[in-house]
């Protein structure tokens, strides 16, 4: 289904409640697949939906009321993107449509990848002020953990043009979270500066992709704690097109598409790099840890979180200030 507005254009999925394309004064900037089977055998989550929690658990084990769980390890020994089947292979329902707005809801039922509690999530989708609003909103009946996020693969040269390598990106955080072999979080949180992984101030995305400290991770697959709910800003010297995250959540993940591997996508072929990904999140593994906010519903408690990009292009002359979630 397609919403609009201004300059934008998005089209959403019903599987997976998914971002298949997003076009900027009709340049679509993000990666996708035809079908929704080719979506699956992709292995990549491109665009979308994320739960019940985004990123890592390690061993997917935590306690939670003096509990424990062990949910599906996924990932190796881990837990990952909420499962062997997470919300992106589920179907979502459409409850509502405008011109330029989408609502999708999906119940995911007790004992879901070993999740606890029946958790019924609602995902709007809308397109206003030359943004993408995504507004989620989830309850259950058993405290649980929940932590959304969208993984539209983005590269502003236009998807399918080659790499994202020469995409500008500034990341509004000091500080990111060293992982281990398993890209799990060790508990530390680094200072940035003068490192491989500092965004503070506009760069290439690929500046230093070939540093050391990146081999291990096939470039940039990290954790950043932001500074504030302006998460990131993104843009294209051959497009124009510039794109601002904003969210309520805590951390961002920054990963360079390392391990897409020559997958076919809607707009050709997908290598290495063919896009970047900024997912809004709460720590991975943030559960087992101290000093991270932690993911987790209460029963009974509506829990709401925001993810915003807003677009300019050319002149930047359309460019809308920030509004919130």
């Amino acid at each position: 289904m397609i919403i609009k507005d201004g300059i934008i254009e998005a089209e959403i999925f019903p599987f997976g409640a998914r971002i298949n394309s997003l076009k900027v004064n009709g340049a679509d900037i993000t990666l996708g697949f035809n079908s929704d089977e080719d979506y699956v055998n992709s292995g990549c989550y491109a665009g979308g939906t994320i739960g019940r929690l985004a990123n890592r658990i390690t061993e997917g084990k935590f306690t939670l009321n003096g509990k424990g769980y062990a949910l599906n390890a996924n990932d190796g020994k881990n837990h990952l993107h909420g499962g062997y089947k997470g919300f992106d292979k589920k179907m979502f329902t459409v409850t509502e449509q405008t011109d330029n707005s989408v609502t999708m809801e999906y119940l995911s039922v007790d004992g879901e990848e070993n999740y606890p509690g029946n958790l019924r999530l609602t995902v709007k989708f809308t397109v206003k002020n030359n943004s993408l609003l995504m507004e989620y909103r989830a309850v259950s009946d058993k405290d649980t953990l929940w932590c959304p996020t969208n993984h539209a693969y983005f590269n502003l040269d236009g998807a399918g043009k080659g790499d994202c390598l020469g995409n500008m990106l500034e990341i509004n955080a000091d500080c990111c979270t060293p992982v281990d072999n398993g890209l799990i979080p060790t508990g530390e949180k680094r200072a940035v500066k003068g490192t491989p992984f500092d965004f503070t101030k506009l760069k290439k995305v690929g500046e230093e992709i070939g540093a050391e400290e990146l081999k291990a991770t096939l470039g940039y697959d990290h954790n950043y704690i932001l500074n504030s709910d302006r998460a990131a800003h993104a843009e294209s010297k051959l497009t124009g097109i510039r794109m601002d995250v904003y969210t309520d959540l805590p951390c961002l993940q920054f990963y360079s598409g390392g391990q897409l591997n020559g997958v076919k996508g809607k707009s050709g072929v997908y290598n290495k790099y063919a896009g970047f990904c900024l997912e809004p999140q709460y720590c991975p593994n943030a559960v087992n840890m101290q000093g991270f906010d932690k993911p987790v519903l209460k029963a009974g408690e509506e829990k709401k979180h925001f993810i915003v990009y807003e677009f300019s292009a050319g002149d930047g002359k359309n460019r809308i200030r920030r509004h919130g979630g």
